[in-house]
């Protein structure tokens, strides 16, 4: 399953790459990134979530969980399937 988070700006103290490694961490052997880019602040994260071998809701939650401690604005936007579901919904 492939999941593009959309984000308006990345928390203080945080850089693309951090945040990159961070999520690596989060998703261990559940999922892995597929690309990332950025423009001035805004960009995206796309990730691969394995849903094989594990239920996809648990690291979509995993990683709502992770965007919302991190401190990541409320207009970032998870992209499933078409849909776009807010970090904090």
């Amino acid at each position: 399953m492939v999941i593009k988070i959309h984000f308006p700006s990345i928390p203080q103290g945080r850089t693309l790459d951090i945040v990159k490694t961070e999520l690596g961490d989060v998703l261990a052997d559940d999922g892995w990134l597929l690309g990332s880019g950025q423009t001035d602040e805004s960009g995206y994260i796309e990730l691969e979530l394995e849903d094989e071998k594990m239920n996809p809701k648990y690291g979509i939650l995993a990683l709502k969980n992770y965007f919302q401690k991190a401190g990541f604005p409320k207009e970032t936007v998870m992209e499933i399937a078409s849909a776009s579901v807010g970090i904090y919904e």
